[in-house]
């Protein structure tokens, strides 16, 4: 069920997007080269609008084509090279020797790459949108005992696997660039969301119980393991994020059904602005 609400999330998150973004890409080709495509719902709105005299408008759907996909590659570019920037300080406090020792330990699970930090409060996540790292700290180590480490390992080399990182950062740059269709930004809110579950549900497959990554969870809270300024500085999947209250009441009750519903107006908002693109097309061609 949670495999299954996670693809339906990230496709809608990132299909809408798409499907936008090829027919801005069509629309800028026409306007700036005059290639001639049909069916392209931007052209035919230009095109309307044009013969109606609103020629201002199409100069201001121009100008939206343009800041979208120049907004879209800078927001990435900045989200990349603070990705590599915090990596950087992440290995001038690693202690190699422990980063290894895990990579030994952990070599069955595909060989995941550790980054293990002289820190004594207690931090886990995996960060990198090409290659991630899960990067725990000294103090995490210590606090936990084996199977409460081995399971949040589990849940760190979920995201791993699956890329969450790179998955979620742009569902959420979408979100931000297109803020006229905003069921995106809860689509990008609740994707996190089911990705912390599934990691969760990872953890508990392999260990064969909740307690380790239920206790690991309460420790970190208890300890407030991660700075506030930690995910404006980077691209990562936290071990204890925003979604602890729904993660919570999951280990409680495995069997739970956590109901993810999109507000109304969000859906209703992103509905009229496709159904009103749709009107275009049809009055176009009619």
């Amino acid at each position: 069920m949670w495999k299954t609400r996670s693809k339906l999330l990230f496709t809608v998150g990132f299909g809408i997007p798409l499907l936008v973004f090829m027919q801005m890409f069509m629309y800028a080709m026409y306007k700036i080269f005059g290639w001639d495509i049909p069916f392209n719902l931007l052209w035919l709105c230009n095109h309307w609008m044009s013969r109606l005299g609103w020629l201002s408008v199409g100069h201001f759907l121009l100008a939206l084509v343009l800041l979208t996909f120049a907004g879209t590659g800078w927001l990435l570019t900045v989200r990349m090279m603070k990705t590599r920037a915090a990596i950087r300080k992440l290995r001038s406090m690693e202690i190699r020797a422990l980063s290894r020792e895990l990579e030994s330990t952990y070599h069955d699970l595909g060989q995941p790459s550790f980054i293990v930090v002289d820190k004594p409060s207690p931090v886990a996540f995996t960060i990198g949108l090409w290659r991630p790292y899960i990067v725990l700290s000294t103090g995490l180590l210590d606090m936990l005992d084996a199977e409460e480490e081995v399971a949040v390992v589990y849940h760190e080399v979920h995201h791993l696997w699956h890329r969450d990182p790179l998955k979620t950062t742009l569902l959420s740059v979408f979100a931000i660039m297109m803020p006229y269709i905003p069921v995106l930004k809860h689509t990008s809110k609740q994707y996190h969301i089911v990705r912390e579950i599934l990691a969760d549900n990872e953890a508990i497959e392999r260990t064969g119980n909740v307690a380790g990554i239920g206790s690991a969870l309460l420790k970190l809270l208890r300890a407030c393991p991660e700075p506030r300024g930690a995910k404006e500085l980077t691209v990562q999947s936290s071990f204890a994020d925003t979604s602890v209250n729904v993660r919570i009441s999951r280990l409680l009750d495995p069997e739970q059904d956590v109901t993810l519903r999109l507000p109304r107006y969000a859906v209703l908002m992103s509905a009229t602005v496709f159904l009103l693109l749709s009107i275009l097309f049809v009055w176009s061609i009619g």
